[in-house]
């Protein structure tokens, strides 16, 4: 995965929009009757799954075991920002956080996956 991205790239604008898609169609998700899903991390802080959750991971577990595997398949480096090439932008990263739910649960009977 690149560290800076070349607008003329098509894949790179592609993965660019596709990310910003994502969020508007998240923006723009229909309504549940779940509560919603935290959109940052400091509303996964704010969960009252953050840490100790009544079931499945906690949004701080699940977010670790993320940067772990993105280390493990090394996904990114860390560089300095004076390394990266006149006329390159930095890549940013887009985080999407989902509450994985059974088929069985219901608004009155969550049910949470893992």
């Amino acid at each position: 995965m690149p560290n800076a991205v070349d607008l003329l790239d098509e894949i790179q604008g592609m993965t660019s929009h596709t990310a910003m898609m994502s969020k508007r169609a998240k923006t723009n998700a229909k309504l549940s009757a779940y509560d919603p899903d935290p959109m940052s991390p400091d509303a996964c802080k704010k969960s009252d799954n953050w840490e100790y959750p009544k079931q499945g991971n906690s949004w701080k577990q699940a977010i670790m075991n993320e940067i772990d595997n993105l280390k493990k398949f090394d996904v990114f480096k860390i560089i300095l920002i004076s390394s990266v090439p006149s006329g390159m932008n930095i890549f940013s990263s887009v985080t999407g956080y989902l509450t994985k739910r059974t088929k069985a649960s219901t608004p009155k009977h969550e049910e949470v996956d893992k």
